[in-house]
């Protein structure tokens, strides 16, 4: 026998159950929101096509800092949902920047992951134009550096963080 409020005690459970899984499967992603600063100065240009209709391509951007002694913090993910997303890093600080091309196969049941990476420090009085690009397994990203003021472009070659030297 089930009366109502039986009826409503099991809702609640389930509820709680639900909410404890997506609580614990958030948390075991290993990713995280990234903490945008106020100044929007980094536009992500994204075109992402996988190449046919039984897979899919998902591209996001995972932020670290760098420190003098060249370690990397995760500071947060950046999902690259539409065509242009616009976000705030902060300046005078180098940034270690790891775009995730995340493909799945709806046929065979498979998943992958390529990595473009790299480091560049943004400055004060400049904005970043970063266009990420995944057409037909061909994967690229480039940066490029606008001058507020001038408007003056010039693209950022890309740096490992291998390059990085460690200050002392």
């Amino acid at each position: 026998m089930s009366g109502p409020g039986q009826t409503m005690i099991g809702r609640r459970r389930l509820f709680a159950a639900t909410l404890l899984c997506t609580v614990f499967l958030t948390g075991c992603s290993g990713t995280r929101p990234y903490q945008e600063s106020s100044d929007k100065n980094v536009r992500f240009s994204t075109a992402v096509e996988s190449g046919s209709w039984l897979s899919s391509v998902r591209a996001s951007v995972h932020v670290h800092s760098v420190d003098a002694n060249c370690r990397t913090t995760y500071e947060g993910t950046i999902p690259l949902e539409g065509s242009t997303t616009l976000t705030g890093i902060p300046t005078g600080r180098p940034r270690y920047m790891v775009v995730s091309f995340d493909s799945s196969s709806f046929l065979l049941n498979s998943s992958s992951s390529i990595n473009y990476a790299t480091m560049f420090t943004p400055r004060r009085g400049y904005n970043y134009e970063i266009a990420v690009r995944y057409v037909d397994d061909t994967y690229n990203a480039t940066v490029e550096e606008v001058d507020r003021r001038s408007l003056a472009r010039r693209e950022l070659r890309r740096r490992p963080l291998d390059r990085c030297r460690a200050k002392g």
